[in-house]
């Protein structure tokens, strides 16, 4: 019987990564990355999943953002750490405007762009290059094809805030871009702003999924998801990682913190993001981006779409109607602030049957600012 279920599991993961066509005018590459930013120290400790259980505890307590549950941060290094890693992206054209995409936590840069069979309507790199643009899409530092990375001391908001800044330096001139926006999606949106406040005039728009500006509701999605050690829940893809990288416990799980109503979408796109899509994401990097907040979003002076399904769960706690009216007030320094908060969708806005929509206005704002 165990040998059934091994094989049925292996054929199972084949079905979903059988390849399709993809755009001839997409690479793959290695973009080496110095930064030097002071480093968060956090004290948590993760061994095992009785470790993940109590952080997530700490986390989602009533009085989480208040200085009576005190993050797992025990201040900051006295001096910026220089570090060096490897960012693997996949590059779609050269010249012209360029989109830099930021997936989220547990996920990858397959997130836009899905390889699973007819997967075409929910790929937003093949969107974007179809409507005239070109794409770098990366992973982030500790995930895919990126370097790995300590969980508690690298894998930190900032760093990767600052991984962010030069990558969009890589593509003002090793791709010759004549115009920056970027895309960011859940985690990756805060780490958008983060770079959109940091480099200023060297950023044309702004594009954020998966985002509301706050953590208010945030512990549904912390609890819901279950985290556990990733490398104990799947020792065949994460056994190489360390204990600090975690995952969801199941496929249900994530499919109620990152999916919708099920009618808005296919259980298909869910099971490929669980079991092909997603990557363990670290520790370190939710307590340093709680330490980090509130982010300067005055600074940000670029055109900024917030675009969302509206059962967002984490975002908006499962409805997010009208819970976006004050991103004028919140990017009060940009040129221009639109919102969209009602697509028949939850987290992962891409992998649901609105995506093509989606895709549209998110094209269709840039061209309104000239990108």
């Amino acid at each position: 019987m165990f040998a059934y279920l091994l094989t049925a599991l292996g054929l199972a993961a084949t079905a979903f990564a059988l390849p399709y066509p993809t755009n001839s005018s997409c690479r793959d590459i290695k973009i080496p990355v110095t930064v030097s930013v002071p480093r968060f120290i956090v004290n948590a400790t993760v061994k095992d999943d009785w470790d993940v259980v109590a952080l997530t505890l700490n986390l989602t307590r009533r009085d989480f953002t208040n200085p009576t549950d005190p993050l797992p941060v025990a201040g900051m290094t006295a001096a910026p750490v220089k570090s060096t890693f490897t960012v693997g992206a996949t590059l779609c054209g050269t010249g012209g405007p360029l989109l830099v995409l930021t997936h989220g936590i547990i996920e990858s840069k397959l997130y836009f762009n899905p390889n699973f069979p007819n997967s075409e309507p929910y790929n937003f790199v093949e969107a974007a290059v179809a409507a005239g643009y070109s794409v770098l899409n990366y992973d982030r530092i500790g995930v895919g094809s990126s370097s790995k990375v300590d969980a508690l001391n690298d894998a930190q908001f900032q760093v990767e805030a600052a991984v962010l800044d030069s990558l969009i330096d890589y593509g003002r001139h090793a791709v010759n871009a004549s115009k920056v926006a970027l895309v960011g999606h859940s985690y990756g949106s805060y780490l958008t702003v983060a770079s959109a406040a940091s480099k200023k005039t060297a950023i044309d728009a702004v594009v954020l999924t998966g985002f509301a500006g706050n953590f208010t509701y945030f512990t549904p999605f912390l609890a819901g998801s279950g985290f556990r050690v990733a490398r104990n829940a799947n020792p065949l893809r994460w056994g190489a990682l360390d204990p600090g990288y975690l995952t969801s416990v199941d496929l249900y799980a994530e499919t109620y913190v990152y999916f919708g109503e099920e009618h808005d979408f296919e259980r298909r796109a869910a099971k490929w993001s669980h079991y092909q899509g997603s990557e363990p994401f670290a520790v370190g990097e939710l307590p340093s981006l709680l330490a980090s907040s509130p982010l300067d979003f005055d600074a940000v002076t670029a055109p900024v779409l917030v675009i969302q399904g509206q059962f967002d769960l984490s975002a908006c706690g499962g409805n997010c109607v009208g819970l976006l009216d004050g991103m004028k007030d919140t990017f009060s320094g940009s040129k221009a602030v639109e919102t969209v908060d009602n697509l028949p969708s939850g987290h992962n806005l891409n992998l649901h049957k609105v995506a093509p929509q989606a895709f549209k206005t998110i094209f269709d704002f840039l061209k309104r600012q000239g990108v």
